[in-house]
């Protein structure tokens, strides 16, 4: 959720929660994998989605993990991405390892975008 909110403020991303998540979704290598592996046409387990719905309403009413910081990247840590090596990792939390961009990009400065 705060990767997605990350991408949001920063100025090489779209400037809503559907345009992250969905971007890239029509072709090979898609941001978020839900949105192009075929998850979306399976009903969600319904302690998973409350959790999930629970997750995304603490993150839009403020909550951050600063150890996640300005992470705008994560992957699990059984994949390793063509990506990764290129960005600074901040942390791992349970399965997932999140990075930001090295330099101007990964500074607060490059987070200033207003979101719809």
């Amino acid at each position: 959720a705060q990767v997605v909110l990350n991408r949001m403020r920063h100025k090489a991303f779209p400037k809503s929660v559907c345009g992250v998540v969905y971007q890239g979704h029509t072709r090979p290598g898609c941001q978020f994998s839900f949105t192009c592996d075929g998850s979306l046409r399976r009903r969600p387990d319904p302690q998973a989605w409350a959790q999930a719905q629970s997750v995304a309403r603490a993150a839009l009413e403020g909550y951050v993990e600063t150890s996640v910081g300005l992470a705008t990247h994560y992957h699990a840590n059984y994949v390793m991405p063509y990506w990764a090596p290129r960005l600074a990792k901040l942390t791992q939390i349970g399965a997932h390892i999140f990075y930001r961009w090295h330099g101007g990009w990964g500074r607060p400065a490059a987070y200033a975008g207003q979101y719809a």
